[in-house]
């Protein structure tokens, strides 16, 4: 669903973490691997049948029919500035947890270690017009490994509009003095995608005064980035239950809130005294969505949750208290009883949108081939990110910050873009 750099980008199937492959010998088993777990996460989380041959609705699929365009124009991938007040930065935490041993790795005796991404208001100068020290659009091996490789409809990205390609994100700034802290949203990716792929939407929130504390789920994130070139691939899904894998990542979440408590009582952090925990959401894309649910109905200082198009496996004896907002694509209809959102629940139907219409993955194809037929959504690309996190952004400011809300009033709103309706 989405990839990242050699840091943070994405290989799958029997690959076991850390092993080093030639490229050849990657590709092959890449391939493979690709177009399986394609299918399985697909059904598991959009519940759709989809052509294989055909598949864009995860954001990785192949296309082995005739290339007929294979290449997109010849444009170095630029995105504005982001619409709220503050420089946006990011910081990269690997984070050791000695209270379970790596369950996908069999036979281990090593402690899990979570990848995390902090995107963060900041008061630094940021230059638009250098690339130094700034996130990479997409990552080298990210692109070496999978990207480079991919094909919707006939057609393929250009590297060299991403080559260079930076977002206007810094690297390791300190974070800004405006707030003595901030609200603090945890974010989970789509099995198979990573942190990286949701930068725009990230950052868009960390612009407008959120510290968003992104996770890369080892095992389900392609890649997590151990530091040194580490890199940890995502093993494929449980065939006999889907939902698995549900629990292993709600306890990633959890165990990421002890740690930002942590970090935010220790005087020698970034982000000392900075993260307002008493003002904690949740939300995730599809399969970090359900894990967002699990998380909540499991611990009470998450104040507010939403789920961006995942299917909650095993929903039916999780109950969650929290306000709850359930953010569906076009054609995803889960299963799900809303009166196990015992509190306020909503419901948004986003009728342009598919799939993968919720990362960057939209951006990229849409600024390559300058299309709406490719698969992942009838959205202007620029549109859905905005759209994605002003919805976001609503929610948690209404539910967390007590602001008055836009979208989400006890009436229902219909509008072109967003069919809301309250269910709680």
């Amino acid at each position: 669903m989405d990839f990242a750099q050699p840091s943070n980008f994405q290989q799958l199937i029997t690959f076991p973490g850390r092993v080093r492959l030639s490229f050849n010998q990657f590709w092959l088993h890449c391939r493979t691997a690709l177009l399986t777990i394609g299918f399985v996460i697909l059904s598991a989380c959009s519940q759709q049948e989809t052509d294989l041959t055909v598949n864009l609705k995860t954001g990785f699929a192949i296309n082995d029919l005739e290339v007929v365009d294979p290449y997109g124009r010849e444009a170095l991938f630029s995105y504005p500035d982001f619409a709220g007040k503050y420089a946006v930065a990011t910081h990269s935490l690997i984070l050791s947890d000695q209270s379970r041993i790596e369950p996908f790795e069999k036979d281990s005796i090593e402690n899990r270690k979570i990848q995390i991404r902090f995107f963060y208001p900041t008061s630094a100068e940021i230059n638009r017009h250098s690339n130094s020290n700034k996130l990479p659009v997409i990552a080298e091996g990210a692109w070496q490994y999978l990207i480079g490789h991919q094909q919707f409809s006939g057609k393929k990205l250009r590297y060299d509009n991403y080559r260079n390609a930076r977002w206007n994100i810094s690297l390791d700034q300190k974070i800004a003095v405006e707030q003595p802290s901030y609200p603090v949203l945890v974010f989970s990716h789509g099995y198979g995608y990573s942190a990286e792929y949701y930068s725009a939407m990230s950052a868009e929130l960390a612009s407008k005064g959120f510290i968003v504390v992104s996770i890369n789920h080892t095992y389900g994130a392609n890649p997590s980035d151990m530091g040194n070139n580490d890199l940890v691939w995502a093993k494929p899904l449980s065939k006999e239950s889907t939902g698995a894998y549900l629990p292993i990542w709600s306890d990633d979440q959890l165990f990421v809130i002890d740690q930002l408590e942590l970090i935010n009582g220790n005087p020698n952090s970034l982000f000392y005294q900075k993260l307002d925990l008493a003002n904690l959401g949740i939300f995730g894309h599809s399969y970090g969505g359900a894990a967002s649910y699990y998380s909540a109905s499991r611990d009470q200082r998450i104040k507010a949750v939403i789920d961006i198009d995942g299917t909650i496996f095993d929903y039916e004896d999780r109950y969650i208290s929290q306000p709850f907002a359930f953010i569906l694509s076009k054609n995803h209809h889960p299963k799900f009883n809303f009166s196990n959102a015992g509190n306020i629940a909503y419901e948004l139907r986003l009728p342009s949108f598919e799939h993968a219409s919720f990362s960057d993955h939209i951006l990229w194809w849409q600024w390559d081939h300058d299309d709406y037929k490719l698969g992942i959504g009838e959205v202007n690309a620029q549109r859905a990110v905005e759209l994605t996190s002003e919805l976001v952004n609503d929610f948690f400011s209404t539910y967390l910050l007590s602001k008055e809300s836009s979208w989400f009033r006890n009436a229902n709103v219909v509008t072109d873009e967003v069919i809301l309706v309250r269910k709680n």
